[in-house]
């Protein structure tokens, strides 16, 4: 029997006919970033493609109708207003808290450190205390670099890609969406001593969406963390592509995703079997 292999090549011949997502699992360095593909076709289909350049993410990229990017797009705008400020000498901004949420409780932190996306997001799924990094004040900001220098490349001769999702590439978070399907574990599933908890994910994905994944592919998603964020932002994108996800609502929410970006939560009203079939109930 012919097994597929797991590495493809982002320029393969897909299914005619049939939606194609990406999912790029981004991390400051090569080594530990993950790209998976997902041909939505009568039974989706799930390759793991090369991510050792950014040339290889831009060919994954190129080849999808839609990319979940495990990034933000974008940085506060009141931070970017401190940076301004104090450039130019001037009297700084105030200092500014998030709302508070619907119990009263604190909202997330404060806007130089965290955008109005990781806010709302963040109280949407009742994460408490697995709160989003700030792009403005820890690693994570270095990822946020790599991710506007490619959606730079990728618009190459073209407009800009909008940073709110409306666009070929939208902002995804794993983390919250497995919360959104019901399927984050109660401990971590990151590092290498998680692997039953990746197994437990990937058997979840694999029955929501009957997913044909070979071997070699699902003993990959279970070995890494980048690999399966990987799937997981591929389906994501197929969310977000299919209007599955919460979009920017208020007039606030759509002025700020434009420049900070927007997190492409799913809906939790929706299962993974009407993301596969692409059709809202």
């Amino acid at each position: 029997m012919q097994v597929k292999p797991v590495i493809a090549q982002a320029d393969d011949v897909v299914e005619d006919g049939a939606m194609v997502t990406v999912g790029v699992d981004l991390a400051g360095r090569t080594g530990t970033t993950g790209v998976c593909r997902v041909t939505w076709g009568l039974r989706p289909t799930v390759e793991l493609l090369p991510a050792k350049h950014d040339d290889d993410l831009l060919a994954a990229m190129r080849s999808a109708d839609k990319t979940g990017l495990d990034s933000p797009l974008g940085w506060p705008v009141a931070f970017i207003a401190l940076l301004t400020a104090h450039r130019t000498g001037v009297e700084l901004p105030a200092l500014a808290n998030h709302a508070e949420r619907a119990d009263g409780r604190p909202g997330l932190g404060n806007t130089f450190t965290h955008r109005l996306t990781d806010d709302v997001a963040w109280k949407r799924t009742g994460a408490g205390n697995q709160r989003p990094l700030s792009v403005s004040a820890d690693k994570l900001g270095i990822v946020a670099i790599r991710a506007v220098c490619l959606l730079a490349r990728l618009a190459e001769g073209g407009p800009a890609v909008p940073r709110d999702g409306s666009g070929p590439v939208a902002e995804v978070y794993p983390a919250f969406a497995l919360i959104q399907w019901g399927l984050a574990p109660e401990g971590t599933y990151k590092g290498k001593s998680a692997t039953a908890a990746r197994s437990r994910i990937l058997a979840g994905l694999e029955a929501g969406l009957d997913l044909d994944l070979s071997d070699r592919v699902r003993d990959r998603c279970v070995a890494s963390d980048h690999d399966l964020d990987a799937l997981i932002s591929a389906v994501a994108a197929r969310a977000a592509a299919c209007g599955m996800t919460h979009s920017p609502i208020t007039e606030e929410e759509h002025a700020m995703a434009a420049v900070e970006g927007w997190m492409h939560l799913p809906r939790r009203d929706l299962p993974l079997t009407a993301v596969r079939d692409g059709v809202a109930l």
